[in-house]
């Protein structure tokens, strides 16, 4: 009986020396609250957006879609991008707030694993995932052009044009859907290739590099401006694929460097502006077309201001959020998070003030 034992201990232990490390190491690839402490947007001065970017953040790093595949490539040493269109400070800003001339809406972090916990290495919110003049298909050589629908990407180290680092985005059949417009209709297609890249600045530009004359997407990401000598642009690509002085140095194509989000939920009423209507379809339609993947996003894990986590903003929060402040101290750690609104790392008076500011609303 023993021998039959043994047998069945050696035979075991065999199998499980022969698995691959992947199939171990699957089960702990995702992250915990307790380990997002580093996932904070620092640069951004209106704190609604600021708290809509750290709970979204948070958010897809914890998620279980796709066997955690957010939380899985940060472990394997890649990238995660995020672009929250509609998140910039420069949308309230009092030139390039006018949306149907300027694409500096978005807001870019770019998160990596460090010392084992996910941490926001690069922000910048001089950034745009919205083309220029996307229902001219003059600005694309005559092709509608493409905008990239909502959702999350391969990220792709590439050239642009050929000569400098940039990164591509694709889905996993390697491909891009997008909606493409022209004056009379839009409709839902692909791409075959979609870049980030930095933004042009023409030879007849004014110096800012970003004025309507210094257009530069047909369809792609810009990052930075081109008026700040590119740093910006640099960075972002120095974090990503580690090369330094990008906007003037090749990359090694065709390498995997993790994924890029897109979300757009914070610029819907602009997106119906730039897009309008067409003979097949309301503005709304368009833009339900382009936002449809952010649409479908639970919200109830970060509904701003559901401190206690059921699912609603009632005053039941504000009261539990106060008596917290006060010294009570009665929340759960997981409440402690939701209860930090604008997303400074701390759970205070302010957040309350928030909070009741919501309400009034």
């Amino acid at each position: 009986m023993k021998k039959k034992w043994l047998h069945i201990f050696l035979t075991a232990s065999l199998l499980l020396a022969a698995l691959p490390i992947g199939a171990a190491s699957a089960e702990t690839a995702y992250y915990t609250e307790k380990d997002l402490g580093g996932i904070r947007c620092t640069i951004l001065s209106d704190p609604a957006k600021t708290s809509y970017v750290n709970r979204m953040m948070k958010y897809h790093i914890l998620s279980e879609k796709d066997n955690y595949r957010v939380a899985r490539n940060l472990k394997n040493g890649d990238s995660v991008v995020f672009f929250f269109d509609g998140c910039s400070d420069l949308v309230n800003h009092p030139t390039y707030s006018d949306y149907t001339k300027y694409r500096l809406s978005a807001y870019c972090a770019v998160v990596q694993e460090v010392d084992g916990k996910p941490v926001v290495v690069y922000e910048s919110e001089k950034c745009s995932t919205i083309p220029d003049n996307p229902r001219n298909p003059a600005t694309n050589e005559g092709t509608p052009v493409p905008t990239v629908r909502d959702g999350v990407y391969n990220i792709i180290s590439t050239n642009h044009g050929g000569s400098y680092a940039a990164l591509r985005i694709q889905d996993n059949s390697g491909s891009v859907p997008v909606v493409r417009c022209t004056g009379e209709r839009s409709y839902v297609s692909t791409s075959s290739a979609i870049n980030i890249h930095a933004r042009s600045q023409f030879s007849a530009a004014p110096t800012d590099g970003i004025t309507p004359s210094s257009y530069s997407s047909a369809g792609c990401f810009n990052v930075g401006f081109a008026s700040d000598n590119y740093q910006d642009y640099n960075a972002f690509i120095k974090a990503v694929l580690n090369v330094s002085n990008g906007r003037h140095t090749k990359c090694n194509t065709g390498v995997d460097h993790g994924v890029v989000i897109v979300d757009r939920t914070n610029y819907r009423t602009q997106l119906e502006a730039i897009y309008g209507g067409d003979g097949e379809h309301t503005a709304a339609e368009v833009v339900s077309a382009l936002t449809e993947y952010t649409d479908k996003l639970p919200d109830a894990p970060y509904f701003y201001g559901d401190v206690n986590g059921d699912g609603k903003t009632d005053p039941v929060d504000y009261l539990v959020l106060t008596r917290h402040t006060e010294g009570a101290k009665t929340l759960a750690e997981d409440q402690v998070q939701r209860g930090d609104l604008n997303g400074d790392g701390k759970t205070n008076s302010a957040d309350c003030a928030l909070l009741k500011e919501h309400f009034r609303k």
